[in-house]
């Protein structure tokens, strides 16, 4: 099928690694409820072009498609028009008027940790319209994070746009795992422990050529790297891919610690407040 985009969403429709993985979900979804009630909604949140409502409708009696912005809502009414059982609304979910309950809500997080994520509230709001047993796309978030070089020091995604300078200094710490059936605080903050690799990881000209080892053989360390990996569903997790959550990098305080050592820093930001609410102390080296 043929979608009518903008660029933006031509870019969401290239990105096949994501769009196959919420696309097995909705089925293994519908596998997992194959004796339930056959009278099934599905509420596509920011449905965008429609390809989610596209996907659910071959499984859902009905689907509601909410789009807040007015032409790309337009965009999904006519890439959906044949379809009896999908109705688009120009709204805003935040205080749509759902006249039933949902078995199924898909919501598309696409930001990084939910940091600029404008889902967030959408969610905690809507999600009082799911059955007692009905289920969300995605079901969960897990954000990990990794100590870093960074040759340029402000944040800066990993995506189509960008190419960031850096080097991963240290194995990756799980620091947040959140659940969407359940309400999430927007306001997070973590104290998160990381160490650097061993000696024998960093016996390379390769890091003193870089600047990254000064002559005492201390290490700089400057920034993390987030990377969050989406659980769709219960056997499916997809990573980073160029339009779904792609790595961010954190500018820290710059310090130096020798091979093998930790530091500990605390993260802050507001889930759906954007990029400029993040945060961050070195509180011990």
């Amino acid at each position: 099928m043929k979608f009518k985009v903008n660029s933006y969403h031509y870019n969401l429709l290239k990105d096949h690694e994501r769009l196959s993985a919420f696309k097995e979900a909705i089925f293994d979804f519908m596998e997992n409820h194959e004796g339930d009630s056959l009278d099934k909604t599905a509420f596509d949140l920011g449905c965008g072009s429609g390809v989610m409502s596209y996907f659910a409708s071959g499984y859902f009696d009905k689907v509601i498609s909410i789009e807040k912005e007015s032409r790309i809502a337009h965009f999904a009414m006519e890439n959906l028009k044949d379809f009896q059982n999908i109705e688009v609304f120009n709204a805003d979910a935040l205080d749509f008027d759902f006249e039933s309950k949902a078995d199924l809500i898909i919501c598309e997080m696409l930001d990084t940790a939910l940091i600029d994520e404008e889902e967030v509230p959408v969610l905690n709001r809507v999600r009082s319209f799911l059955k007692e047993d009905g289920r969300i796309i995605p079901q969960s978030i897990i954000n990990v994070a990794e100590p870093v070089f960074m040759k340029n020091h402000y944040i800066q995604y990993e995506d189509l746009d960008s190419h960031p300078e850096y080097d991963v200094l240290g194995k990756f710490v799980v620091y947040s795992d959140i659940d969407f059936l359940e309400k999430i605080d927007e306001s997070f903050q973590k104290d998160i422990n990381l160490s650097l690799f061993d000696g024998e990881f960093f016996n390379s000209e390769e890091y003193e050529a870089k600047d990254l080892i000064d002559e005492d053989k201390y290490i700089k360390v400057n920034g993390i790297k987030i990377t969050s990996f989406t659980r769709l569903g219960e056997n499916i997790i997809c990573g980073p891919t160029p339009m779904l959550n792609p790595s961010l990098l954190v500018p820290i305080e710059e310090i130096k610690l020798k091979a093998g050592e930790s530091f500990e820093i605390s993260l802050s930001y507001v889930m759906g407040g954007g990029i400029e609410t993040i945060e961050t102390d070195v509180i011990s080296r």
